[in-house]
């Protein structure tokens, strides 16, 4: 059986015969001997890459791991963090992309590998609401569930007043939730 892949690592190091550097691509989740290969083509051992001879150039998933910095990671560890990915259903990947809008930023703070496999685990103890997808539903959810004590002791036939923006920016904040897909995570 085929696993999809779901990024692309780039390799590099400093090539010692001439100027210049070798680059190889290496897809992941990867078998052991397609390691091996772009290992050898590269003249390498994985014990001695470094951090920044391994960069993310595409990732299908979780875009926003492209052209981070990673805090040691391995080729082993990300090959294996990708088979975690690959194993996922729709569902959770939803999820892992939610989580992952909160985890990276934006700013030049390195990212942990080891904190991105252990996020793979446990997704679902994570609460998710199917067919949120803006302010005003995540609203509407939660005021028809009575969700916040403040709003559920309003009456029912005042509840057309209440400020809905604000109550579903005081649940994300609560939650800490974010919208992925169609989806509230």
């Amino acid at each position: 059986m085929m696993t999809k892949k779901v990024m692309t690592l780039e390799l590099s190091r400093e090539n010692e015969f001439s100027d210049g550097y070798l680059y190889r691509s290496l897809e992941l989740p990867a078998q052991e001997y397609e390691i091996r290969d772009v290992l050898q083509q590269l003249r390498q051992r994985s014990a001695d890459i470094t951090p920044d001879q391994i960069a993310i150039y595409n990732s299908k998933y979780i875009p926003q791991l492209e052209d981070k910095r990673f805090d040691s990671p391995t080729v082993d560890e990300l090959n294996f963090f990708a088979k975690r990915l690959a194993e996922m259903d729709e569902t959770d990947m939803a999820i892992m992309q939610a989580l992952c809008t909160r985890f990276i930023k934006d700013d030049d703070e390195l990212v942990s590998i080891k904190d991105l496999i252990n996020m793979t685990y446990g997704l679902d103890s994570v609460s998710v609401l199917s067919n949120v997808t803006n302010d005003e539903q995540l609203a509407d959810f939660v005021i028809e569930n009575e969700m916040q004590d403040d709003v559920a002791s309003i009456p029912e036939s005042a509840r057309y007043l209440l400020n809905k923006a604000r109550i579903a920016k005081f649940q994300r904040e609560m939650d800490g939730g974010v919208y992925s897909g169609n989806l509230y995570v």
